[in-house]
């Protein structure tokens, strides 16, 4: 289905806003949480007044794809688009190419970067994340980030000279990158400053499968390194020198050094902003009229007893829908629909064509147990906490995986 056009909208930076502007429900952000909100409120309100204010100037696309399919050129622009949203009917509006440029909480009014602004009586932020840049790399030619379709367009058409890769970073990103560019032939070296690849995702659970499964694939992969410094060529990075002095060449430098929440724009909101924006289990922020969703919501899960900031594709889906019921709840006085949102997180990596999955979350864990398939091709790691099951990872063991997901969700509730 075509996406739905873009219409214009009545803007007002004025107090006493009428009762459609009351009533009106903005959507900030046009990733994965964003589409999957406007997806669930154009039918749960059809006769709502919604404006999606994406800041993209392109449709909504899978970014998973982009470090992966996409880079090996499996994918086209085509295939990365999500489907379009049916508006027929709806009194839907898109704002597209406009950014946001602050927030008044009081008088509930979205500022644009062009200075104007829209009214609105509840307002679903989904502003996902950008990637963390170190100083020294920031605004360097030769240098990259992977978080959006123009980092990776730019970056495939570098490839055509087939230059040699440098990774900085052995995050999910880091690594799933390294091995596309081993898969496309091309000479990569990862640098990570830890001693452990993937830590963050795994624990560390699976650092040695990750370190011998891209050595044995051809990477060369420094760990626990520091850099010192870039290394120019008339003025273009053509490389990096360690502390230890050890020099590596590389004709492009890819950085995969984490991300950070978009919230700047929310600064002296007067909204809580705690790495993210803080929300309750309802994903409601300090502003019940305001809610947040997916990389930017930082919110309790009451499921795990903690509050946490999941940046992965499956939870900006469920959470946008999650968010837009609350939001639906509090626009119709139907509080059947409002749900605390307690899921159990999953991600997934393809890497050399193995098949790694995560579900569940792994902080605060105090035991690890690993077993191997009966065909030595797959593991399985537990994560436990208190004797409870609150996490596991997988090599190509998909069916037991994702039974394992019911399970901790069932031994989570069980524990309370």
């Amino acid at each position: 289905m075509p996406f739905a056009p873009t219409l214009p909208v009545r803007m007002s930076s004025r107090q006493g806003e009428d009762m459609a502007a009351r009533q009106r429900i903005v959507v900030v952000g046009g990733s994965l949480a964003g589409y999957s909100a406007i997806s669930e409120l154009v039918m749960l309100v059809p006769d709502s007044d919604i404006v999606w204010v994406t800041g993209e100037t392109s449709a909504t696309y899978s970014k998973p794809a982009l470090s992966k399919e996409f880079m090996q050129g499996r994918n086209s622009l085509a295939d990365l688009t999500l489907p379009g949203i049916d508006a027929a009917g709806k009194r839907l509006s898109i704002v597209r190419g406009r950014a946001c440029a602050a927030l008044d909480v009081d008088n509930h009014s979205l500022c644009l970067a062009d200075g104007e602004a829209i009214a609105f009586g509840h307002l679903l932020i989904c502003t996902g994340a950008n990637a963390r840049m170190p100083a020294m790399f920031d605004g360097v030619e030769g240098i990259s980030a992977l978080r959006t379709l123009e980092d990776a367009i730019g970056i495939r058409a570098r490839l055509e000279s087939k230059p040699r890769v440098l990774v900085i970073g052995g995050g999910l990103i880091g690594c799933e990158f390294a091995a596309s560019m081993r898969m496309l032939g091309l000479e990569a070296t990862i640098v990570e400053r830890l001693d452990t690849l993937l830590e963050r995702p795994f624990g560390g659970a699976l650092s040695d499968y990750f370190l011998n499964s891209h050595r044995d694939n051809g990477v060369e992969v420094v760990l626990g390194a520091t850099i010192d410094r870039l290394v120019l060529d008339n003025g273009k990075a053509a490389g990096v020198a360690l502390v230890d002095g050890t020099v590596i060449e590389a004709g492009l430098i890819v950085v995969g050094a984490g991300s950070q929440p978009t919230t700047q724009w929310l600064e002296g909101s007067g909204l809580t902003l705690e790495d993210g924006i803080a929300c309750d289990a309802f994903l409601r922020t300090s502003d019940p009229d305001i809610h947040a969703a997916g990389d930017v919501a930082r919110w309790h899960n009451r499921l795990f007893g903690m509050t946490m900031r999941v940046e992965h594709w499956t939870n900006a889906s469920a959470q946008g829908r999650a968010a837009a019921r609350n939001v639906a709840a509090a626009v119709t006085g139907d509080q059947d629909l409002a749900r605390p949102f307690e899921d159990v997180p999953y991600f997934w990596s393809d890497q050399y064509g193995q098949k790694i999955q995560m579900v569940g979350w792994h902080e605060g864990h105090d035991r690890v147990e690993t077993v191997q398939s009966d065909n030595d091709t797959g593991s399985l790691t537990h994560f436990y906490r208190d004797g409870v099951l609150i996490a596991a990872a997988a090599v190509n063991m998909p069916r037991a995986i994702m039974r394992l997901k019911g399970q901790i969700a069932a031994q989570l509730r069980e524990s309370k």
